[in-house]
């Protein structure tokens, strides 16, 4: 009997393409440089909008008076030698002389949101009296911080959904990374050192960059997501139906019920996700996604490290998982933390009354705090 994920790709007929390979290093310096110079650098930004709404189109809302925020797009060319743009959002706290933030200004994270989302995951408003603005908290304490829509989401470009896959995706996220640590680049300044930052499927990019093209970054925060063989939660008639289009739209009333844990989570907020935060993601990274759950859920260990590079990642790792989330548990913390033995150390982080969404649940706080510590202690202050 066919797998679930060989009945898909024969009745999308996705195998007709031809298989890629991965560009080297080597290779993704000369498309970026390429990418540079065919489409120019780009950094623009307005303040405007009141504090209760994420800005769009190049405007921004200061955070209590302190946070300036700025549009940046990279341009990236992918495999078919078409350039693409990913834009980004550069949080940072004004009055960048001030002493507590000399050094914190040189650090950047940079933020991959999950599937059904965009950047505005990290920088949801302020709804009811709680802040939920994951990139203005950082950018407080001092950090600069870069929330991208990932290719395929957002304000970014929206290559053929069925060619918008993990290796297309990681391509993109390498370039981006690359670029900052440029004397010239898009965002306007040379970072030191980078923090990637990751949500669910963001987390799976962070992962596959980091496995394919090496330390890009100097450290890695992995919430939301379970490498480790486990149960799936999620019955393969539902992906059967998604699967219809190579741009996917998940339900609202699915994605509530797998990314929250009522309890913690204001009603009032997940209306406005459901209405404001979600958005498409593509058929071919949800089949990778496909291929990986289903390695998980058969126990093939040797077909996760394959299919996510987890074993390939060598920077220091931070695993944030809560105890409500349905698609990456608490109780896989230990299990997924023995994946990553390339990694230079693994810290991992288990969060209580925590469904999926972590930014978008009353006690975001804590977790939000412990990031910011292991950031903080593990690249220096």
């Amino acid at each position: 009997m066919q797998t679930l994920n060989q009945l898909f790709r024969a009745r999308f007929a996705l195998r007709q393409r031809k298989p890629r390979q991965s560009a080297g290093l080597k290779q993704l310096l000369g498309l970026l440089a390429a990418s540079l110079l065919l489409s120019g650098i780009t950094l623009a930004g307005t303040e405007a909008g009141a504090i209760d709404e994420h800005s769009t189109g190049g405007k921004s809302a200061p955070h209590n008076g302190a946070i300036e925020v700025k549009r940046v797009e990279f341009p990236v060319i992918l495999s078919d030698n078409q350039v693409y743009t990913m834009v980004g959002y550069l949080y940072v706290k004004g009055r960048v002389a001030q002493e507590d933030c000399k050094k914190k200004h040189d650090i950047v994270q940079v933020l991959l949101h999950g599937g059904t989302y965009n950047h505005k995951y990290w920088d949801a408003g302020t709804i009811n009296g709680v802040d939920y603005s994951y990139a203005r908290f950082m950018a407080e304490q001092c950090y600069s911080v870069l929330a991208l829509d990932r290719l395929g989401a957002g304000e970014s470009s929206k290559p053929d959904g069925d060619f918008l896959d993990k290796d297309e995706n990681a391509a993109s996220i390498a370039q981006v990374l690359i670029s900052l640590r440029a004397n010239h680049n898009p965002a306007g300044k040379k970072f030191k050192q980078i923090a990637l930052v990751g949500h669910s499927l963001g987390t799976f990019s962070s992962i596959y960059t980091l496995g394919t093209y090496g330390p890009l970054a100097d450290a890695l925060v992995a919430t939301g997501w379970v490498t480790a063989p486990g149960v799936v939660p999620i019955d393969p008639a539902f992906f059967q139906a998604l699967l219809a289009n190579p741009y996917i739209v998940l339900p609202s009333d699915a994605r509530s019920a797998l990314f929250y844990y009522p309890p913690s989570a204001d009603p009032d907020v997940i209306a406005y996700d459901n209405a404001s935060l979600a958005d498409a993601f593509t058929r071919g990274f949800l089949l990778n996604t496909i291929e990986v759950l289903q390695a998980r859920a058969q126990g093939d260990v040797a077909a996760i490290k394959t299919l996510t590079r987890i074993d390939q990642v060598t920077t220091p790792v931070f695993i944030q998982l809560g105890d409500f989330d349905i698609l990456a548990p608490a109780s896989s913390a230990g299990s997924e933390a023995a994946f990553y033995t390339g990694a230079s150390s693994v810290t991992v982080n288990t969060l209580t009354d925590m469904g999926h969404d972590y930014n978008l649940h009353f006690n975001h706080l804590a977790g939000w705090q412990a990031i910011a510590n292991w950031i903080a202690s593990t690249l220096g202050d």
